[in-house]
């Protein structure tokens, strides 16, 4: 049985950090996700279900070489640099079975109740006109929330934190048309973060709401973020793309990208 990501962070966040890659691409080391048993695959597959979690660990593998179709146990191991979470989300079974969008994001939690008041009308959970004029064509209903991307203190400036959610995109946005995140330091929240203040990956995440006001934390994460062609969507942090569209892949985060995927030009 596979062991889960938790029971061996803790031996593999000891392990003696790994030179940056330089500037010029030259390629150490690649990313990899370490799914969570509970939710390794992006598509909703209960009858019941409207939403997906999907949560794990990212790692750095050292080496030339990249094995992400090796079988799992059959991977070399490497080091824990970062984690994630994201939502999928099954509009098109919740119109099926006469549920309201608006009730399942509401109930999840305040930040998808957030999102969905931002990019749907509640009456009709359709999407709004700005909404629309500022994606443009959004062919598929579902949508996949970037919920949690988190770095540790010794591996940003890296772009893996960017790679990371240009990932999630790519490999669990199927079916989906919009992808939606609500860009906010996670020094600064409230609730969800002081549950987990006092553990371990906290403790090791260093978080410190003093470093910077809130006002330029929040603005710096909304630039970073919005290299991947997200669009800001009304004045609550909340941005968003159409996956229709060829979105750009920021050069900070060719290092990471399979050589198979031709980067596409920065959108200026």
């Amino acid at each position: 049985m596979q062991k889960s990501p938790e029971r061996c962070n803790l031996k593999i966040l000891k392990s003696r950090k790994p030179k940056s890659p330089p500037k010029e691409n030259n390629r150490l080391g690649y990313l990899y996700p370490i799914y969570e048993q509970q939710s390794r695959h992006a598509a909703v597959d209960e009858p019941e279900g409207y939403l997906r979690p999907i949560s794990g660990y990212v790692e750095f593998i050292i080496g030339e070489g990249r094995d992400e179709n090796a079988q799992e146990g059959k991977r070399k191991r490497g080091t824990v640099v970062g984690r994630f979470e994201a939502l999928y989300i099954d509009v098109d079974k919740c119109a099926a079975d006469g549920v309201k969008l608006s009730g399942v994001m509401e109930t999840y939690s305040a930040e998808t109740a957030e999102i969905h008041e931002t990019l749907f009308d509640p009456r009709t959970d359709e999407l709004r006109k700005n909404v629309k004029e500022l994606l443009g064509d959004v062919a598929l209903r579902n949508i996949l929330v970037i919920t949690r991307v988190e770095v540790l203190p010794g591996y940003r400036g890296m772009g893996i934190g960017l790679a990371t959610v240009w990932r999630l995109i790519r490999h669990h946005s199927t079916g989906c048309g919009i992808v939606v995140l609500k860009a906010f330091p996670f020094q600064f929240r409230t609730g969800r973060l002081s549950d987990l203040e006092e553990s371990d990956w906290n403790k090791k995440m260093g978080y410190d709401p003093n470093s910077q006001t809130m006002e330029f934390a929040h603005e710096k994460l909304l630039f970073h973020v919005m290299k991947l062609g997200f669009e800001r969507i009304g004045d609550r942090g909340v941005i968003a793309l159409s996956t229709s569209r060829k979105n750009p892949i920021p050069q900070e985060i060719h290092r990471w990208v399979p050589r198979s995927v031709p980067p596409k030009p920065v959108r200026l």
